[in-house]
């Protein structure tokens, strides 16, 4: 989805101007500190709403909050009547239909019985204080049913997916309902085969290298357009794969609206690459596009080769056929640039996040990382414990132009370090796996004329940049916000060219990609950290140890 950015005024606290940024920040917020931010949502002209957490001692309250974008005020704080338990747990908060609505699901035991509600919160603050049951699945285990919720670009309707099994012996379902935003009611329902599966269940970013496991296929990536068509992809097994050499092959599937059936086509590369995710876009002319990174590791002595791109495919929805397709493998240069240490490289994982339409050209922009699962052993105990460890490194956007050509490939440099959850285990070695996630780092939007990357990054990186020939090891990584700058990065979207500045330091309030620690609460991977205003003006949160404000910031 498009974001556009035009310069804008604004009289609050106080206002600073940095080069192309103007910033506007709000009064501090009266917020108890233990009430967490935990997602930014979206609103309409004059507010914008959230959605927090509050975590105290045994009792856990769920809260709704409005915000007035002129004042950057609170309008109301609402809480919920959802009592989250080990069998009740929020599935999803999203804003349509000038309201909230509130994803959660209940597990009844007794019945064996799995069920999805919501409750809402509307724009003057009343709470529906009911569950609403959408759907209700049998099965005897609470493991056994994984529900997701997927917005049309308008937001007029819900796509509810239900991947379920009633029992260890049955085999998986997959359901699609699809749910008017508006009074949130069942308009149809479809069923499919258990390919659809649930990214928890198939993990997307295992690690990469030459083999892989099945944790390494099935679902990774769906849309829902305004016509009412599903698209969703797949990656599995090609067919002379072997246990010592893994071969994969990806594919999109089309459901029309008024179809029960699927229409899948292969993604078809020269080479049997593994696909771990995609994103989907529309063209003007209603044909899907759908791209992402592709990834192979050929082991080798000495350095092994590593090659690395971005794909794209055009695919006509009435038939299933390819219109067009494109694949830019990325060159030694880029892979340098992008390699903070060469042997590390085999290890980074590659996730798009964007397809952005700017007049006829397409933009794309993904995140490369790396992630590594630490374990600690306690010998006085003989017990472990563990913890997810992600490094973020670079941004990347790539233009194809007209003529379905990749025009070109840029990095803007990003190095931040992050430690997740940790997961203690019994004795003799026994450990539970914490649960990985993917964290967005940095803020994309678009102009007319420019791209821009907004980000945390580390004080020195500044002055690195400024240096024609500066290497990637010599940037500097940030494990902390206090003591870090807030900064963008401008994209020229004609010829790629890059600027980079200061939008202000992270002294006390500084910016928070991550509002929501607990992996309990953890908000989905594709939400947004911030929210778009009128134009160019786009609102994002700030906190200083439990205290919190909003800012407004402008780009020209």
């Amino acid at each position: 989805m498009k974001n556009i950015l035009l310069f804008g005024a604004m009289l609050l606290s106080s206002v600073c101007t940095l080069a192309q940024v103007e910033v506007a920040n709000g009064p501090n917020l009266e917020n108890d500190r233990d009430s967490k931010m935990n997602r930014m949502l979206g609103g309409d002209e004059n507010s914008f709403y959230c959605y927090r957490i509050r975590s105290k001692g045994k009792g856990t309250s769920y809260i709704v909050e409005k915000y007035n974008k002129a004042t950057l005020k609170p309008e109301f704080s609402k809480e919920l009547a959802i009592e989250e338990n080990r069998l009740t747990k929020i599935e999803d908060v999203e804003y349509a239909g000038n309201s909230v609505v509130v994803f959660a699901r209940s597990y009844d035991k007794d019945a064996d019985k799995m069920s999805l509600f919501f409750e809402t919160v509307s724009s003057t603050g009343a709470v529906s204080n009911n569950k609403t049951e959408i759907v209700n699945v049998n099965t005897d285990h609470y493991e056994f049913v994984d529900f997701e919720i997927y917005p049309n670009p308008a937001k007029s309707k819900f796509l509810v997916k239900v991947f379920h099994k009633a029992n260890k012996e049955d085999s998986y379902k997959t359901d699609f309902m699809l749910i008017n935003s508006s009074d949130m009611k069942k308009i149809w329902s479809k069923r499919v085969d258990s390919k659809v599966g649930a990214k928890g269940s198939a993990p997307v970013f295992s690690f990469w290298g030459t083999g892989g496991s099945d944790d390494d296929i099935g679902f990774i990536g769906l849309h829902l357009d305004d016509q009412d068509n599903i698209f969703y992809a797949s990656s599995y097994f090609a067919t002379n794969s072997t246990n010592k050499e893994k071969r994969y092959k990806a594919s999109v599937s089309i459901i029309e609206a008024k179809s029960q059936e699927p229409k899948t086509t292969e993604l078809a590369f020269d080479e049997d690459y593994l696909v771990k995710d995609v994103e989907f876009s529309k063209t003007s002319t209603g044909e899907i596009v759908v791209g992402g990174f592709l990834k192979d590791v050929i082991e080798r002595k000495g350095r092994d080769l590593v090659k690395v791109g971005i794909f794209s495919f055009t695919i006509n929805v009435g038939n299933g056929s390819i219109v067009s397709k494109t694949v830019k493998m990325f060159d030694d240069k880029l892979l340098t640039a992008l390699e903070s240490n060469p042997r590390k490289s085999k290890y980074f994982k590659y996730k798009l996040d964007y397809i952005i339409p700017i007049g006829k050209d397409v933009y794309y922009i993904g995140e490369q990382f790396q992630e590594e699962l630490v374990t600690t052993y306690n010998s006085s105990t003989r017990s472990t414990s563990s913890r997810w460890v992600y490094e973020y490194m670079d941004v990347i956007v790539a233009k194809l132009n007209a003529k379905g050509e990749f025009e070109w490939i840029k990095n803007t440099p990003l190095r931040n370090n992050l430690s997740l959850g940790s997961s203690s285990g019994g004795g003799f070695g026994f450990s539970s796996t914490p649960q990985r996630h993917i964290f967005k780092q940095y803020i994309a939007v678009a102009t007319d004329k420019t791209i821009y990357i907004i980000n945390n990054e580390h004080e020195k990186n500044i002055k690195i940049y400024d240096k024609p020939d500066f290497e990637p090891k010599d940037l500097k990584s940030m494990s902390g916000i206090h003591g870090s700058n807030f900064v963008y990065n401008s994209i020229n979207i004609a010829d790629g060219s890059q600027k980079h500045g200061l939008i202000f330091n992270n002294e006390d309030y500084c910016f928070a990609p991550i509002q929501e620690r607990n992996p309990q609460f953890y908000p989905p991977e594709d939400t947004e950290i911030f929210v778009n205003g009128k134009g160019d003006e786009l609102y994002i949160y700030t906190e200083d140890k439990g205290k919190d404000r909003f800012s407004k910031i402008s780009l020209k």
